[in-house]
């Protein structure tokens, strides 16, 4: 009987989890740490022998009016704890050089690696070239009043949203018929596209060139936030930092922020558009 019992002992105690493996942070808590967002949502999209490619966005309050923070990610766990790099960071390029070609593609690696210091944006606006389309919201932050003032809202034409420019496209906080659309340009710069809706089928990494379909303008909140009047809220960023737009060249234009969000307007050859007015897109600066 006493051989029996110590049997069972020994059977149970090979199912029990130490404290040190019960604490043990799970790959979304150690994406969270790194983005300093408790929040965020942490979305996979391809594994493989303990690596991982995917993205992460943090939510947005019912009363925002902005696109969501958004960042790919690669990480890499070697059996005690991940290690992860968020895009735009050293570490993120070394994981990338580092990560299996089922984890990270070799063209993407190419993209990854060659971002250089932004000279010229090289981009154009978001919709076809020789069309008009409204800009209803001049430069403003990413949440609105913030800081820089990266982000620009436009409607018009037929309401289908086109890549900026060539890249590699992505796809974060993936919920029903919408999703935060990200553009990673060769550069160095990356755009991103929300509130909209029938978005591509493009898996991730996939190439877009410039004028490659994306979405249809809409008041969709995927990620939460707010919305009035179907529009595209277009940014701009280096790596996951939003950058000014001001004294930019989008489109053939160059955009100017005013004193206040929402304001500011748009130059080319010494015409002025303000906001509510009519920009035609030149195509890649």
């Amino acid at each position: 009987m006493f051989l029996v019992r110590a049997m069972v002992v020994v059977a149970l105690a090979a199912f029990v989890v130490t404290p040190a493996a019960a604490a043990a942070p799970s790959l979304a808590d150690e994406v969270r740490k790194t983005m300093a967002a408790s929040d965020a949502l942490v979305e996979p999209s391809r594994t493989h022998d303990g690596w991982v490619f995917g993205s992460s966005t943090v939510p947005l309050s019912a009363d925002a009016h902005e696109s969501p923070r958004s960042a790919l990610f690669v990480a890499h766990n070697a059996g005690k704890k991940w290690r992860v790099g968020l895009e735009g960071t050293a570490g993120f390029a070394e994981l990338v050089s580092q990560a299996p070609r089922e984890v990270v593609s070799d063209s993407e690696k190419e993209l990854f690696a060659g971002v250089q210091p932004l000279a010229d944006t090289g981009l154009g606006l978001p919709w076809p070239q020789g069309v008009a389309w409204w800009m209803g919201g001049g430069p403003h932050g990413n949440s609105g009043q913030s800081r820089p003032f990266s982000s620009i809202d436009f409607n018009g034409g037929d309401g289908r949203v086109l890549s900026a420019g060539p890249g590699k496209v992505y796809k974060s906080c993936v919920r029903g018929r919408s999703a935060l659309v990200k553009v990673v340009h060769a550069n160095g710069l990356s755009t991103t596209y929300y509130h909209m809706y029938d978005l591509t089928t493009l898996p991730d990494g996939s190439n877009v060139q410039t004028g490659t379909y994306l979405g249809h303008i809409g008041n969709e909140l995927p990620c939460g936030g707010s919305s009035t009047g179907a529009h595209v809220h277009f940014s701009l960023l280096r790596g996951n930092t939003h950058i000014s737009v001001n004294n930019q060249t989008i489109g053939g234009w160059t955009f100017y922020e005013g004193s206040q969000a929402y304001r500011g307007y748009a130059m080319r050859n010494g015409v002025r558009v303000n906001v509510g007015g009519r920009v035609t897109n030149y195509g890649p600066s």
